[in-house]
């Protein structure tokens, strides 16, 4: 149980909750030294040596003690926190029949109004999702969501209906369509309106002579390192007519001197060029060379290679540096004993020259 204990000083108060963990001092300011050793000194004779603790760091870094208390705070709710699941959806040819379902969460503390629109979209070579008016194999005149409109109170759940009408003879393979769920932004006295939203990608097979497939296009890393990690960054471009995905088993590795190394899990949309990197950590020292390699739709397997030189050039250098100071100083220590030896010699050795008496 925390107490509170206000010091019998001059000038702002100064007060420290005594009991366990890291007491918080409110204000230092004005406080005398006399009047610090005589609260810590009352302390002690409780017993509380916490609080001694605290005091002291209170009275030597106030700064401190006041990012520990504020670090300590617990953080307020969050006034806007929307959520939708899943996060992406992949309707394939044989459930184009039934609907499939979003759920719309607000976690936050305040009612929300979320409208539900379509857009087109591609992909940047990041995967990040770029809304477009027009994309090839767009889906967005297919979809129909039920209902567009939803008011959602503090912590509750709605959920978004998507039903799938697909035109005669459409193209086999993918289709795709991006549903933004938009938290409309109430009004304001100012200029500016500002509307939340997240976009879940949608999309959706067409039967047909549809087939993923993917090749590497590109693989790069550091010619030479000194140390780790290395980044390997690899380019997959998508050649087939449905996306592909890289992920659980079918997770992208490279091979490195018999060493595999993960790519983080990720998907090529149809058409689109998709560039990751992966962290590789070598050894002291090596020529070492990185294979990644994709099996297309015909199970033959395209690699690129890089070779990779790990040399710690500033080890060497920190080396060089040891060796190069403790030759100088063991020839500053022969030097130093010689002349020692010099000096005693002279005086052992008689003054005025060796004649006989």
């Amino acid at each position: 149980m925390l107490e509170p204990f206000t010091s019998p000083v001059s000038g702002p108060p100064y007060e420290v909750l005594v009991g366990p963990g890291s007491p918080a001092a409110r204000s230092t300011r004005g406080t005398s030294p006399r009047a610090v050793v005589s609260v810590a000194f009352r302390l002690v004779r409780r017993g509380r040596f916490a609080g001694v603790i605290g005091l002291c760091l209170a009275a030597v870094c106030p700064q401190w003690t006041a990012a520990q208390a504020v670090s300590a705070a617990p953080l307020p709710e969050p006034g806007f926190s929307l959520s939708v699941s899943p996060a992406k959806l992949v309707v394939p040819s044989g459930q184009l029949g039934s609907s499939q379902t979003f759920r719309v969460t607000n976690g936050g503390d305040a009612p929300v109004e979320v409208r539900v629109e379509k857009s087109d979209f591609t992909a940047d070579e990041s995967g990040a999702l770029v809304l477009r008016e027009r994309a090839p194999y767009s889906a967005s005149a297919w979809v129909t969501t039920v209902p567009r409109e939803l008011a959602l109170e503090p912590g509750t759940t709605r959920d978004v209906k998507v039903r799938i009408a697909v035109p005669d003879a459409p193209d086999p393979g993918d289709h795709q369509v991006a549903l933004v769920f938009k938290a409309v932004g109430g009004s304001r006295t100012g200029n500016i309106t500002i509307n939340r939203g997240i976009g879940v990608p949608l999309y959706i097979g067409v039967p047909g002579h549809a087939y993923a497939s993917a090749e590497v296009a590109d693989l790069r890393a550091p010619a030479f390192v000194t140390g780790g990690p290395v980044p390997l960054t690899v380019g997959i471009r998508n050649t087939g007519t449905a996306h592909r995905d890289f992920r659980g088993a079918d997770r992208l590795n490279a091979r490195v001197d018999g060493t595999d190394v993960p790519f983080p899990g990720f998907t090529v949309m149809r058409g689109a060029t998709r560039e990751v990197t992966a962290r590789w950590d070598p050894p002291l020292m090596c020529v070492c060379q990185a294979t990644v390699s994709v099996a297309g739709a015909s199970g033959l397997a395209r690699a690129l290679t890089v070779t990779v030189v790990v040399f710690p050039v500033h080890l060497l250098a920190a080396l060089l540096a040891v060796l190069a100071l403790s030759f100088t100083l063991a020839r500053l220590v022969r030097r130093s004993h010689r002349a020692r030896l010099l000096a005693v010699a002279d005086t052992m050795s008689p003054a005025g020259g060796s004649g006989d008496d």
